[in-house]
């Protein structure tokens, strides 16, 4: 997939790789030197980061009804993300219009999450107020033969599609007995999270890196498993490590790394 077009803001198409989908946003394309970006962020970028112009900043939700974002999801990724950028008006998930269902065997093609997000992303804001745009979704993303399960994808450093109906489904088959619904609560925050690290331009898709921490072989993921931002949290891989997280057996709680931090740092306390 293209990262680095002219004109910048040309819409990126969707890294498909074994077994996750994510999009890339319109990446911030100057070149990397020695493992440390030279390149200016993206103007969306700037704008959700930095609260020089937007002081504010909403996630608009759009969603299939039965399929909206758990309560504490909504408070929680807005607590987080009000830590880490710079919004001294607050962060606020807004559910805004409901969306048709397709079904529960639906496939959703890239194609129709495009068109499902103009046509459905327009809440209007007040001045000051900056916004991105979630869509909650039952039904599947068509990641074609062999693509594996997707959990969520984000793309042109402005949109996601969370498929909700997926996270519920693997975390159903996690054997987590009594503790499903914490899995799935927790499995459903960790994906959006890892997708609005995308819109905000992590890693190396719109926001310059601090350091060379982007998988190679994985583009706009971390390298490290750690992170939030490793690119195999997109499918199973985040239900099974959300699961070892809650039955006590993994490393850490999933959230962005210091590598990540400090990408979103450098922008927002930048002079």
């Amino acid at each position: 997939m293209p990262r680095r077009t002219s004109p910048r803001l040309l819409l990126a198409l969707l890294v498909l790789i074994t077994g996750s989908a994510c999009g890339s946003g319109s990446g911030g394309g100057g070149g990397n030197t020695g493992g440390v970006d030279t390149f200016t962020p993206s103007p969306l970028v700037l704008n959700y980061i930095r609260g020089d112009t937007f002081a504010r900043l909403v996630l608009e939700v759009d969603r299939v009804v039965g399929f909206e974002p758990r309560p504490a999801t909504q408070t929680d990724l807005a607590s987080r993300l009000a830590g880490i950028l710079d919004k001294p008006a607050g962060v606020q998930m807004v559910l805004d219009g409901t969306i048709a269902s397709r079904g529960s065997n639906h496939a959703w093609t890239f194609a129709e999450l495009q068109g499902l997000a103009a046509s459905t992303f327009d809440r209007v804001e007040p001045a000051g107020t900056t916004k991105m745009h979630v869509m909650f979704l039952d039904g599947r993303y068509d990641s074609g033969p062999g693509g594996g399960t997707v959990l969520g994808i984000a793309w042109a450093n402005q949109h996601m599609a969370i498929f909700k109906q997926v996270i519920e489904d693997s975390c159903a088959a996690a054997g987590l007995g009594l503790l499903t619904e914490a899995g799935c609560a927790a499995a459903e925050l960790a994906i959006c999270v890892h997708e609005v690290g995308h819109v905000i331009g992590l890693v190396d898709n719109g926001l310059p890196m601090v350091v060379n921490h982007e998988d190679a072989t994985h583009p706009a993921h971390s390298a490290s498993q750690d992170c939030v931002m490793y690119w195999a949290y997109e499918g199973d891989a985040l239900v099974s490590r959300v699961a070892d997280d809650i039955l006590g057996t993994g490393s850490s709680a999933l959230d962005f790394d210091a590598d990540c931090l400090a990408d979103i740092a450098a922008v927002r306390d930048a002079p």
